[in-house]
Parts: structure tokens; C-alpha cells; sequence
């Protein structure tokens, strides 16, 4: 059986994480929250950005959507 390495520690990081939480969904939502309150800058919303003017060319080229 093929062993990935790089997967086995982010699951080990992530089983560490929610030990740390007590397996509570809500104590590492407040984590969460908290740390992105702490760094604003770091939080990335593509909600409002409109397509740049070449992906927009490489979608109507594509045809993939009515941009």
C-alpha cells in the first residue's frame, strides 16, 4: 500500500488541532473567527472581483459561460 507522507502529517496536525478543542465543532469555529479577526489581511474574498479582461477572453474563447 502506497504510504503518503506529507498526508499522514497534515492528518496528524489536524487530529492534534481538535484534540486541542476537545472534538467541539464549536470551540474551533470560535478558534477560527478568532484568528481571522486577528489577521484581517489575510482573508481573501473573490465574491466581488470580476474576471480580469484575459480570463474573460480564454471563457468566451472556451465558451464556457456568457461573460
Amino acid at each position: 500500500m502506497y504510504r503518503d507522507e506529507v498526508i499522514e502529517e497534515v492528518w496528524r496536525i489536524r487530529d492534534e488541532y481538535v484534540a486541542q478543542h476537545h472534538h467541539s465543532l464549536d470551540e474551533i469555529v470560535a478558534d477560527l473567527r478568532r484568528r481571522q479577526a486577528e489577521h484581517p489581511e489575510r482573508i481573501v474574498d473573490r465574491r466581488c472581483q470580476p474576471p480580469t479582461e484575459t480570463i474573460r477572453q480564454e471563457i468566451e474563447k472556451e465558451h464556457l459561460c456568457g461573460y
